[in-house]
């Protein structure tokens, strides 16, 4: 996954100026309705050909999360953009948006996430924006404030999250970070496919899980957590649920 730190970043790439201030404004006003906010949750960057998308790019390749493409620009056909990125090992989700129904064939392999003709279905686009922000940004971390500044930990990372002392201690695989918080307030932010509670006081990343012991869950670094009787059946059945995924 790709952007910049902190902030779910989109770029739209358009040569008719127009329509790309239209898609700009179109594009904040799907994310501000779904409660985020720009410059805090998430920007957007306009650019009216290839040319001046490349020059920003040297910094860092993958600073955008999602390319919002016009196909036919005037300096570069937009496929060919999109295969040149790739090649650069660009990884943002690309949506093509069109006026020409005739490229759909010719793009795949740039592995594009979508394909929207002009004029822009924007229910649609807001399906796909807000699918892309949910899988590929705020389903990938979690997001907290430690000692005045955000912190951002992939889930991944997480072997268990425990309730202890008025905050939260997220185990990692060979350390730990203190949240002045409650478990509680941090469980929703947690996929919960991948995560489940076994304890009153635990939390376990599902994916560590190397055993299900009788009073012990056993992770892939050699850690152990306690599972509850009254945790027990409905962590158990949940474990044997995620294998299955």
């Amino acid at each position: 996954m790709g952007g910049g730190e902190g902030m779910y970043r989109i770029a739209i790439c358009d040569d008719d100026e127009q329509f790309l201030h239209h898609l700009n404004r179109k594009t904040e006003e799907i994310m501000t309705e779904n409660g985020l906010t720009r410059g805090r949750d998430f920007e957007i960057d306009v650019f009216s050909g290839a040319a001046s998308m490349q020059r920003r790019m040297p910094g860092d390749i993958n600073c955008w999360n999602i390319l919002l493409l016009d196909i036919e620009l005037s300096d570069e056909n937009g496929i060919e953009l999109a295969r040149t990125l790739r090649k650069q090992q660009v990884t943002c989700s690309i949506v093509y948006i069109t006026a020409y129904r005739d490229y759909v064939f010719d793009c795949f392999d740039t592995q594009p996430l979508w394909y929207l003709l002009k004029p822009v279905d924007f229910k649609k686009l807001e399906t796909i924006l807000m699918a892309d922000y949910l899988r590929n940004y705020a389903g990938t971390r979690l997001s907290l404030k430690i000692e005045g500044r955000q912190v951002f930990i992939p889930f991944p990372d997480i072997y268990a999250l425990e309730s202890t002392q008025h905050r939260t201690r997220i185990w990692l695989g060979d350390s730990f970070r203190d949240w002045n918080g409650a478990l509680s307030a941090l469980k929703p932010q947690l996929p919960a496919f991948g995560f489940c509670q076994s304890h009153n006081s635990y939390i376990i990343n599902l994916s560590h899980v190397r055993e299900i012991q009788r009073m012990d869950v056993l992770m892939d670094n050699g850690r152990t957590f306690p599972i509850s009787r009254r945790c027990y059946d409905q962590f158990f059945e949940k474990y044997f649920a995620f294998l299955k995924i």
